[in-house]
């Protein structure tokens, strides 16, 4: 299971590895530039700890420090991503659904998996119109923002709530101008035919041209392809 933590009221790690883990974890899109003082802060290790730390991520390569004293993630993460999609079997194995389902839906389709507290895009179809939502391979949006897929991925790996129960009983979720204003989506839980859980599937467009019930309609044609094409998903209703 993936370590999760929460700023907020997680306590530090104790591993001289796993503060250097959590400290790179830190990073995102939003936040893609901190400081010492800042990475203390939100990692709950003193300073001269995170320092330590630092200076080792720096001397492998994984962060960089500027002039100004900011640190930022290095070259090092690059390497190890474009390792990582040459290898993935699911990157790979993702491409053909991805790609059938957007044909079919003329919507972008990505992939999320569950990184920690975040949502990672792993994969998307080769479709992005100019007014969809464009998802940078690699972007990651924390599971508290909202939105579909954050809605299916702690469906199937959080606390079972009584929403996550209606998720997995209906076998998708949909958002409506929850993360972002003007678009909707719908996600689909993706397993693998031995039912273990991957990640989840998102189609997604302008909510002024989608209405609900293309919203169930993609989710059913999302369904026939992942099956087609080897994986599985929830049945129908």
């Amino acid at each position: 299971m993936q370590k999760r933590f929460d700023t907020n009221t997680s306590k530090p790690p104790a591993g001289v590895l796993d503060r250097g883990l959590l400290l790179l974890h830190l990073f995102t899109l939003e936040r893609n530039r901190m400081y010492l003082r800042e990475l203390s802060e939100l990692s709950s290790l003193d300073k001269a700890t995170t320092l330590r730390a630092l200076r080792s991520l720096v001397e492998w390569g994984f962060l960089e420090r500027s002039a100004d004293g900011s640190y930022s993630p290095g070259a090092m993460n690059l390497r190890l991503a474009a390792i990582f999609k040459e290898t993935s079997n699911l990157v790979t194995r993702a491409e053909r659904p991805l790609n059938a389902i957007s044909e079919r839906v003329d919507k972008s389709v990505s992939l999320f998996v569950l990184a920690g507290d975040q949502r990672v895009c792993l994969g998307r179809s080769r479709k992005q119109s100019n007014h969809t939502s464009y998802v940078e391979l690699g972007t990651s949006v924390p599971l508290s923002h909202g939105g579909s897929a954050a809605k299916i991925l702690q469906a199937y790996t959080g606390e079972q709530t009584e929403e996550a129960a209606a998720i997995r009983a209906c076998g998708y979720a949909v958002s409506r101008g929850e993360r972002l204003r003007h678009f909707a989506s719908v996600s689909l839980p993706l397993f693998e035919v031995d039912g273990n859980f991957l990640g989840a599937i998102v189609i997604a467009g302008l909510s002024a041209e989608i209405t609900d019930q293309d919203l169930t309609d993609m989710a059913v044609i999302a369904r026939q392809e992942l099956s087609r094409l080897g994986f599985a998903a929830p049945p129908e209703d």
